[in-house]
């Protein structure tokens, strides 16, 4: 059995909808790729997956703006690790430290493709593991890579494809860097 995961966006800073009928769309299940582009085309991924994309993303910015994350300059290198110890640190030089996060957290693009009839709630860990896994194939900067599944029950779709079709063109052009055109298996 195939199924499709049917990829929009993006969303994030300064590109979050008004229209309120896809902002509801944004409330609802999926899989999704959190995008950072820096200097020199270098992009770092995560991919995860929630039952309300909308509040996820919400967390991954706001992690980022109250500094409990890493944070990267504009070259994608780790300039601050978000721990304890340095997040104390990062306090008293906090005008700093907030412009890097703002910087950052500004770099953030979300795609997300949603929960149908055929891709169920019940797969997003499947299907999260599948997208951690494909990119690590192709790329060095995912930020989560995790292994996918190997062995999953005999009801589970075994192929999994991408449709970029409703991106714009340098949407389309990123995910296809990171997810290329073969089907996602499980094998």
């Amino acid at each position: 059995m195939s199924v499709a995961l049917t990829w929009e966006g993006p969303v994030g800073p300064g590109l979050f909808p008004a229209d309120p009928m896809i902002f509801d769309r944004l409330c609802e299940a999926g899989v999704y790729l959190r995008i950072k582009s820096y200097d020199g085309g270098r992009m770092v991924t995560y991919a995860g997956q929630s039952v309300t994309l909308l509040a996820r993303f919400d967390q991954h910015l706001s992690a980022m703006l109250a500094l409990g994350t890493p944070l990267r300059d504009s070259n994608g290198a780790v300039v601050y690790s978000g721990d304890a110890g340095e997040r104390l640190g990062a306090y008293a030089a906090l005008p700093e430290y907030a412009a890097l996060a703002a910087a950052d957290a500004g770099r953030v693009r979300f795609f997300y493709a949603l929960c149908d009839e055929y891709f169920h709630t019940e797969h997003l860990n499947l299907a999260e593991g599948l997208l951690q896994r494909r990119i690590a194939e192709r790329m060095a900067d995912v930020e989560n890579a995790a292994a996918a599944p190997g062995r999953m029950p005999d009801d589970v779709p075994d192929i999994w494809e991408n449709d970029f079709s409703g991106l714009e063109a340098d949407g389309r052009e990123a995910l296809m860097r990171l997810l290329g055109d073969a089907p996602m298996t499980l094998g």
